[in-house]
């Protein structure tokens, strides 16, 4: 696998390698003889591969419809066997109305975590587009959201994505991790509050608003496939964790369905400690080829650096 040495240390490759890592290592978990990875990869595969060739919606979406009617991005290319509800459901009304903007789901049951799994590519993209300070960008925020709001249209879901970008931001500017965390949390609690449609849902985000997140205890963890607790205990992780191993290992131990946060794990975890062990735990080169291939276009078009 020589070709798997030539990509550069970058925040996109690094987090794509660590998401895609966390997700073959979730399946595994859930099925030893599972030797593929899920819909969180694919679609962050399809969302860099939108990406490279600039911002649009439509393009974004067919290239998830692609995924979902034909496996595209994966290596066995056949409709995956297993897809979240709220992603089926605005992948099926997008298959019909061919409008990206009122696809995903708008209920307080639509908050699966599905979109923040695959945002980190967009956070990056953003920052490439608007610089540093695209946080403070509204039509940057306006793109998150939108992109989000594909499949997971409800305010919750797009706050989790806007204090992800907060805290991606931050550690790419080299704040201390605490800091980071403080700083995404306090931030996306003033941007959100000074809008009436999110600010009633903040509440949701008090696990995160806390002065000593890190020294939470384990038991009062949740891991489900609810964004908030997808959000929260990610950031516990991290925040306990000194390696990507560590924070794979660490990830592992929680009570519940570990495996629901595991590429997102995989993926901040790649941004902070460069992940480079993705073929330990990958029995297939076709299946690396088409990581490889998705980020060596990305890398050319310059869209994420």
């Amino acid at each position: 696998m020589e070709f798997y040495m030539v990509l550069p240390y970058s925040p996109l490759n690094n987090s794509t390698l660590g998401l895609v890592t966390g997700d073959l290592i979730a399946q595994r978990q859930v099925d030893s003889q599972r030797t593929s990875w899920s819909g969180d990869s694919a679609l962050t595969l399809a969302t860099i591969s939108s990406l490279s060739y600039g911002y649009n919606l439509t393009d974004m979406m067919d290239r998830y419809l692609s995924w979902y009617q034909a496996g595209e991005y994966t290596k066995h290319s056949k409709k995956p066997m297993t897809v979240g509800s709220t992603t089926t459901f605005a992948l099926d009304k997008y298959k019909r109305t061919s409008d990206p903007f009122n696809s995903g789901g708008r209920e307080l049951s639509d908050n699966g975590n599905g979109a923040l799994m695959h945002i980190t590519p967009v956070i990056l993209y953003l920052r490439s587009q608007y610089g540093e300070d695209f946080v403070s960008h509204e039509p940057a925020m306006l793109m998150l959201h939108q992109i989000t709001g594909l499949t997971h249209n409800h305010p919750q879901s797009l706050i989790a994505s806007g204090l992800y970008a907060m805290l991606v931001n931050n550690i790419l500017q080299n704040m201390p991790l605490i800091e980071a965390v403080d700083q995404a949390v306090s931030g996306s609690y003033e941007y959100y509050s000074q809008h009436q449609i999110f600010a009633q849902f903040l509440p949701a985000f008090q696990a995160l608003n806390k002065p000593d997140l890190k020294s939470e205890s384990i038991e009062s963890l949740h891991t489900s496939g609810y964004v908030v607790d997808t959000l929260a205990t990610t950031i516990w992780v991290i925040l306990n964790s000194t390696s990507f191993e560590n924070a794979i290992s660490l990830t592992q131990t929680l009570p519940g369905e570990s495996e629901r946060i595991m590429p997102l794990v995989g993926s901040l975890a790649g941004i902070l400690y460069h992940q480079e062990f993705l073929e330990r735990y990958s029995t297939n080169d076709k299946e690396l080829a088409i990581v490889m291939d998705v980020l060596h276009i990305a890398n050319k078009s310059h869209n994420f650096n």
